[in-house]
């Protein structure tokens, strides 16, 4: 293995899931006969109504939404050229969830589900158009983002008051 191997961590495979799916893609256009063998599960695509209904039992437990915004910090960090539009609500997504944990800010419950159903959708990579899809991927993912941002002005707007007048620390990663 010599110095390549060393670079990379022995938890990371050698072949990102990327190129296994650039491999599919290459050999299903060529028309080769598929592989024997392991095959690739097709996972059903997640609606944001599914997301919705997954959002509650993130409410729930702290400590799985906790989770949930640095996984979507750490996509949206990793995509942030793609997420140019809906960059800012995301963002403002991002600290009012964890101001909500915190427990220093409170916000409708309606409101707070739809904004985790968004985070939700945006982590998910088998959603309506597949984040695998380069550029388009994302296309649902940054229309859901401003759908929720638009239909929770209200909500956007106290808590970017809140943020301003409150002598609290705001819950945001570096």
């Amino acid at each position: 293995m010599g110095s390549l191997g060393a670079a990379r961590p022995s938890s990371v495979p050698y072949f990102s899931l990327e190129s296994r799916h650039l491999r599919w893609f290459r050999s299903s256009a060529a028309g080769a006969a598929p592989r024997k063998g392991r095959s690739m599960k097709k996972r059903p695509t997640l609606t944001f109504e599914q997301a919705e209904i997954r959002a509650e039992s993130y409410l729930r437990r702290k400590e799985k939404l906790l989770w949930l915004l640095e996984k979507a910090a750490r996509k949206s960090s990793q995509y942030y050229e793609f997420l140019l539009a809906p960059w800012e609500s995301l963002q403002i997504f991002f600290r009012l969830l964890r101001a909500h944990v915190a427990g220093s800010f409170c916000a409708p419950a309606g409101s707070l589900s739809m904004v985790v159903a968004a985070v939700i959708y945006f982590v998910s990579p088998f959603d309506l158009i597949p984040d695998s899809i380069p550029v388009l991927g994302l296309v649902d993912d940054a229309s859901v983002l401003t759908f929720v941002a638009r239909s929770n002005l209200t909500l956007i707007s106290n808590f970017r008051k809140w943020e301003i007048l409150s002598d609290k620390p705001c819950y945001f990663r570096e």
